[in-house]
């Protein structure tokens, strides 16, 4: 394993200022539309480069450089700063394509142009590093391996993908490559004469490295580490499927370095990637306006009630945030803190119980002679599993736990286990160890780390998208959470800093809050009838309301100027006065004045161990 500050480093030093080296760069090329031929700009440099500026970040290519500049490739110079040496018009790359109906190539010619004169040693042309750089698969395998390994040299992110050729021809140069670059792309073909062997299909990348597969019209897999996640894309009808695989990815990478989970950066890489092919060439790419995601038509936003809502938040003067310390955590200044708030956070989630399709209730059991609820019967359990062992919550030791030492740990007064599925919490406990494991020395170290670069919070959710445990939830609930436990703390392990503020943290309750207080709509009859009736519901269902939350929370927090800590706190404290059995008592509440009093809606019944 590679020195984990170094990787750690990498990943920090990207994400604080997003910027992205392109190598690889434009070409003139003949593409067939309706069997008609169309000159168009291309490029795989190009169409990344391109992407990655339309998404946000600033990006430099480096390739060469016509001169005189042809009129068609004059915008360029305004969108991304294009640097390499100068050749003549003729020297560009050209390639001739043709698809049939299917989006196959049917007809595929190239000239390579100044192309392969390209080495390592233009590197030295950059005159400020970006912190992420990536390089197209030229025609010789082994000259891209070695532009990712001096580019590794420099300390960057590198980013890597391939095609079917140099698949075929060099698979063992292009497997090298992969295995060192910390980010890769390839298509569902690429990826399966990679990586299937006589055992079987091995598509997992090392732990701390992504790897992203394309499907086309199935849209793409998004592997962390071990962890698969297949994410849809939308509906597109192709004009021109030039260059789809490299809106993809610049789009994908430019919202990983704005500081995206990979599973939201891989969603807008998909949203990117459909408008691109509905158009000839690049044209879509030229504009900096993005389309905005659309929410799912199911579940609306009531921008006037967040208005509300947050107005009211504006007037009340002790909205404040909770610091996490009583008879349920640790001591302030206790050593092992830090250990026990990343090992005990990450098992926030699931406490209720379902019958015959429907909610049944919520998690609530005597432990050590108090009644607790939920959360609350959580951080008694790893209260209790602190004194329980020397170091429970080393990786390793997390990485072994075994399921009798966990029913021994969270059983009641009654000498019964209440989690709904304990299986659940084992998982995420082992995954989280052996994670660590390969990762760092522990939580602390990669929170202390954190807290030493200019976006504390932003570091470390970059950083928990590859431990077990975190990295799952897109939305990133539980990672939220932590980052907020931490700063907020008395010892302030993660320090404020400017434009750091942590995601909206959307649990269950909140989704709650959300809907009852009408800043979320159920459009759809069908979902209504769902969340009034408490069925369960499917994941597509619950995603229209959480995602609908997840926006509704973030607006609130900007339109009142309060911190997310604090707003989160509001809304997670309306479950005392708004509970899932009893009805809610609203004189008591302090959003009664502005809330819409849905109250016969219901969060989302569906299982997860994201909250």
């Amino acid at each position: 394993m590679e020195n984990w500050e170094r990787w750690a480093e990498r990943w920090a030093n990207a994400i604080e200022r997003p910027r992205l080296l392109v190598v690889g760069g434009a070409s003139l090329d003949t593409i067939h539309v309706a069997g008609e031929p169309m000159p168009t700009p291309g490029g795989a440099g190009l169409y990344t480069a391109l992407a990655a500026a339309r998404a946000g970040v600033e990006v430099t290519m480096l390739a060469p450089v016509p001169w005189p500049m042809p009129p068609e490739l004059e915008r360029v110079r305004d969108l991304i700063r294009w640097i390499g040496p100068a050749v003549p018009v003729d020297e560009l790359p050209r390639f001739e394509i043709a698809y049939d109906d299917k989006g196959d190539v049917t007809l595929f010619r190239e000239y390579l142009g100044a192309e392969p004169d390209m080495t390592p040693d233009l590197l030295n042309l950059v005159d400020d590093m970006p912190g992420a750089a990536y390089c197209v698969p030229f025609l010789d395998a082994t000259l891209q391996r070695e532009f990712i390994r001096e580019l590794a040299a420099r300390n960057c992110l590198t980013i890597a993908a391939t095609y079917g050729k140099a698949v075929r021809d060099d698979r063992d140069v292009v497997h090298n490559t992969f295995d060192f670059a910390d980010i890769s792309f390839c298509n569902a073909d690429e990826e399966t004469e990679l990586f299937t062997s006589s055992a079987g299909m091995h598509p997992s990348p090392r732990t701390g490295h992504y790897r992203f597969v394309t499907r086309g019209a199935r849209g793409c897999t998004v592997h962390q580490g071990a962890h698969r996640t297949d994410v849809p894309a939308p509906y597109a009808r192709a004009l021109d499927p030039t260059g789809a695989g490299d809106t993809f990815c610049g789009t994908t990478v430019a919202r990983l370095l704005l500081g995206d989970h990979p599973v939201e950066a891989a969603r807008k890489g998909n949203v990117a990637a459909a408008h691109m092919v509905t158009m000839l060439g690049p044209a879509a790419l030229w504009s900096r306006d993005t389309e905005p995601e659309a929410l799912d038509p199911r579940a609306a936003l009531d921008d006037d009630q967040i208005d509300r809502m947050a107005g009211l938040l504006r007037s009340l003067p002790d909205v404040t945030s909770f610091d996490f310390t009583g008879e349920l955590f640790p001591e302030v200044g206790e050593p092992e803190a830090v250990e026990w708030f990343g090992a005990a956070t990450l098992g926030q989630f699931g406490f209720w119980y379902e019958r015959d399709g429907r909610y049944r209730g919520p998690m609530i059991a005597p432990i050590d002679g108090a009644l607790r609820k939920g959360s609350d019967y959580l951080w008694a359990v790893y209260r209790r599993w602190q004194a329980d062992a020397l170091d429970p919550f080393s990786p390793p030791a997390l990485a072994s736990l075994d399921r009798a030492t966990w029913l021994r740990l969270t059983r009641s007064d009654h000498k019964e286990q209440p989690f709904p599925d304990d299986n659940l919490w084992i998982d995420a406990s082992r995954a989280y160890g052996r994670t660590l494991i390969s990762l760092a020395p522990g939580i602390s170290e990669l929170v202390a780390f954190a807290a030493g670069r200019h976006r504390p919070v932003r570091s470390l959710l970059t950083l928990l998208d590859h431990v077990g445990g975190y990295r799952e939830d897109p939305l990133r609930k539980k990672a939220a959470l932590l980052c907020v436990i931490l700063r907020q703390r008395p010892e302030h392990f993660l320090p404020v800093a400017p434009d750091d503020d942590v995601p909206p943290i959307v649990d269950y309750h909140v989704q709650r809050s959300c809907l009852r207080t009408g800043m979320v709509r159920p459009v759809d009859p069908r979902l209504r009838s769902h969340l009034v009736d408490r069925l369960i519901v499917d994941e597509s269902e619950e995603s229209a309301i959480r995602r609908a939350a997840f926006a509704a929370v973030a607006r609130l927090s900007v339109m009142s100027g309060r911190d997310m800590g604090a707003v989160d706190w509001f809304l997670f404290q309306m479950r005392h006065r708004c509970p899932e059995m009893t009805r809610p008592d609203c004189a008591a509440c302090p959003a009664d004045p502005v809330c819409g009093h849905h109250t016969t809606l219901f969060q989302p019944v569906f299982r997860t161990t994201a909250y």
